[in-house]
C-alpha cells in the first residue's frame, strides 16, 4: 500500500485551508467566547463554502455531487477540524439513506443534496447506548403506518434538522434483530423535541426526543422490517471514521500552536522549547498524531478500495480519540494559564474531544469489538 497522498487530494486540502482561513477564522474568537455560532450562522457558513464549490461533495456524481472517496473526505475533515466549530460541508446524505427506494429518494435524499433538508439521526435511549439489542423504543404495526412510543436521548443536530433517521424495534423478540429503520419528519404528531441536554463541551448540544403514539406511514420505512442493524452498522462504521479524522485535525491544531509557544515562550531567560519536560511532551504528540493518521488514512484508502473496514474504523477511531485527549492536555499544559481560558482554541478542544471517547461506542466498547475480532468469538461472548 503507498500511503502517500496523492497530488490532487493535497490541491483539495490546500482550498479547504483557505476556506478555513479566509471564513472560519475571522469568526474564531466570537466562537471561544459564545461556545458556539447559532444556526443562521452556520447555514450562512454552509452556502458560502457551496458558492466556492465545497457542496455534495461525496455524493455520487451520478447523484449530482462531486464523487470524493473516502480518503478525500477524511483529509478534508481533517482540515476543517482544526477550528473548534466542527463545521462541516454541506449537501451529504447520511449513508442510511442511500438505501431509499425510488419514492423515498425523492421526498428525502434528494432534497439534502440539494440544501432544502437536513436529517439527523436518532439511536440512543436513556437506557442503552452502545448495545443495540437493548432499544427499547417501540414501533408496532397498523394496517399500512407504526406507531411509536418511547425515548430518545443525546441526539445531535436535532435543531437544525428536518427530518429524523429512526431506530425502533418492531420485533423486541429477536432483539437486535428485531429493530428497523424509520424516516420520521419533525412536526409529526406525537413527536417531540423534549429539551436540550447542556453539556461540558462547544458546539454540540445535544437533545432529547419524545415519541407518544406517533403514527408514521409504512412508506417511511428504510429497508425491510428488522433490517436495521445492518443499516446501523454501516451507519455508525461510516461515522467512527471521519470521528478519527476529525481528530486528527484537533490534535495537529493544538500542536501547532504549542510548538509555535515553545519557541516565544521564555522562563529564566530561555524560550520552554528548551527545556527536556516540554520536548518530551510535543515529541510524544507528534509521534502519536502521526500514527492516528496512518491508521485513518489505511481505514479510508480501503473504504475506497471496497475493503470491509469495520474493524479497522474500530481501531483509528479508539486511537485517535484518545491520542486527541493526550496530545489537547498536553499543549494546554504548556500554554500554562493562558492555555485555560477562552483566548485560545485549545481549551475548547480539550473539552470537545472528550465527548468522542463516549460517542459512536465508547472507548471500552471498542476495545471489546477490537479483542472480539481478534479472537473469532461470536456476538454472544
Amino acid at each position: 500500500m503507498d500511503f502517500a497522498v496523492p497530488e490532487e487530494l493535497r490541491m483539495l486540502v490546500d482550498a479547504v485551508r483557505q476556506f478555513r482561513e479566509r471564513e472560519l477564522a475571522p469568526l474564531e474568537h466570537e466562537f471561544l467566547i459564545n461556545g458556539d455560532w447559532d444556526v443562521k450562522t452556520r447555514l450562512a457558513l454552509e452556502e458560502r463554502a457551496r458558492e466556492l464549490g465545497f457542496w455534495a461533495l461525496d455524493v455520487p456524481e451520478a447523484y449530482g455531487g462531486e464523487g470524493l472517496g473516502e480518503l478525500a473526505m477524511c483529509l478534508i475533515a481533517e482540515e476543517l477540524y482544526k477550528h473548534p466549530a466542527m463545521f462541516e460541508f454541506g449537501g451529504s446524505p447520511e449513508p442510511a439513506l442511500y438505501l431509499c427506494n425510488d419514492e423515498q429518494k425523492e421526498r428525502f435524499f434528494f432534497p439534502v443534496i440539494r440544501g432544502e433538508r437536513r436529517s439527523c439521526y436518532a439511536f440512543t435511549e436513556p437506557d442503552t447506548g452502545s448495545d443495540f439489542a437493548g432499544i427499547r423504543t417501540r414501533a408496532e404495526r397498523n394496517g399500512d403506518k407504526w406507531v411509536i412510543n418511547g425515548r430518545k436521548t443525546f441526539i445531535s443536530h436535532v435543531d437544525r434538522a428536518d427530518f429524523l433517521i429512526l431506530f425502533a424495534t418492531t420485533d423486541p423478540s429477536q432483539k437486535a434483530r428485531g429493530v428497523t429503520c424509520f424516516l420520521v419528519d419533525k412536526g409529526t404528531p406525537g413527536f417531540e423535541v423534549s429539551r436540550p441536554i447542556p453539556t461540558m463541551g462547544d458546539a454540540w448540544t445535544p437533545y432529547e426526543l419524545s415519541f407518544q403514539d406517533c403514527v408514521v406511514p409504512d412508506a417511511n420505512r428504510l429497508g425491510e422490517p428488522g433490517g436495521g442493524w445492518a443499516i446501523a452498522n454501516h451507519q455508525l462504521s461510516h461515522g467512527r471514521l471521519r470521528i478519527a479524522a476529525y481528530q486528527l485535525g484537533v490534535a495537529a491544531r493544538s500542536l501547532d500552536l504549542a510548538v509555535e509557544w515553545a519557541k516565544q515562550r521564555e522562563t529564566w531567560g530561555k524560550p520552554i522549547g528548551t527545556r527536556q519536560g516540554v520536548q518530551w511532551m510535543l515529541a510524544d504528540s507528534q509521534v502519536e498524531l502521526d500514527a492516528a493518521r496512518l491508521l485513518v488514512y489505511r481505514a479510508a484508502w480501503m473504504v475506497d478500495q471496497k475493503l470491509a473496514t469495520r474493524h479497522e474504523a474500530f481501531v483509528a477511531k479508539l486511537y485517535a480519540t484518545e491520542m486527541a485527549q493526550r496530545v489537547t492536555d498536553r499543549c494546554l499544559q504548556i500554554f500554562g494559564g493562558l492555555g485555560y481560558s477562552r483566548e485560545l482554541p485549545i481549551q475548547s478542544f480539550y473539552r470537545q474531544v472528550r465527548v468522542w471517547r463516549i460517542g459512536h461506542g465508547t472507548s471500552e466498547i471498542h476495545r471489546w469489538m477490537i479483542a472480539r475480532q481478534m479472537l473469532g468469538l461470536s456476538a454472544d461472548s
